[in-house]
């Protein structure tokens, strides 16, 4: 009868450890996919970052030097590196290879070391430009303004010959 009850209490906890067991596998398999898809996305978002930055490169009319600490644990000897108009990473390496990875290439970890070292230099170039762009608009405006006299004297001139002529 002992023997009876002991068995009982053994099956009775092995129901319990296998019900604990399939509660953490589901666990596991709910967290799984749930990692799995925001990584799936993080390559999406990725792209569309790098396509933002090379609208931002193409309209500065600019590519940025990059330091070589960016991808100083991704690439050995790391001589320079450009982020060029088409969001394009470019490095030279001191053995003299060439590796280009585009944007939509690079790592979370990369893309977020390279947002924070050209964000700066984009805010810096942009400033630059409109600087230049606004100075550029205020001659264009006082030209034509300057201009506007010569189609307000010629237009005077060809009207009092008009008068004359009737």
């Amino acid at each position: 009868m002992v023997e009876d009850v002991q068995i009982l209490k053994e099956a009775t906890m092995d129901e319990g450890k296998s019900g604990n067991l399939l509660s953490d596998i589901d666990n596991v398999v709910d967290k799984t996919l749930q990692i799995y898809e925001l990584t799936s996305k993080e390559s999406e978002i990725i792209g569309s970052i790098g396509t933002s930055v090379s609208m931002l490169l193409n309209t500065l009319k600019v590519s940025l030097s990059l330091s070589a600490a960016v991808f100083q644990n991704d690439f050995a000897g790391i001589k320079s590196a450009i982020l060029n108009n088409n969001a394009e990473v470019i490095i030279l390496q001191s053995t003299g290879n060439i590796i280009t990875k585009k944007f939509s290439d690079l790592n979370s970890a990369q893309v977020m070391r390279l947002l924070e070292e050209i964000i700066p230099k984009l805010d810096s170039s942009a400033d630059e430009k409109k600087a230049e762009a606004t100075e550029k608009i205020g001659t264009l405006k006082k030209v034509a303004k300057q201009m506007q006299r010569v189609k307000v004297q010629i237009k005077t001139k060809n009207d009092s010959e008009n008068e004359e002529a009737d």
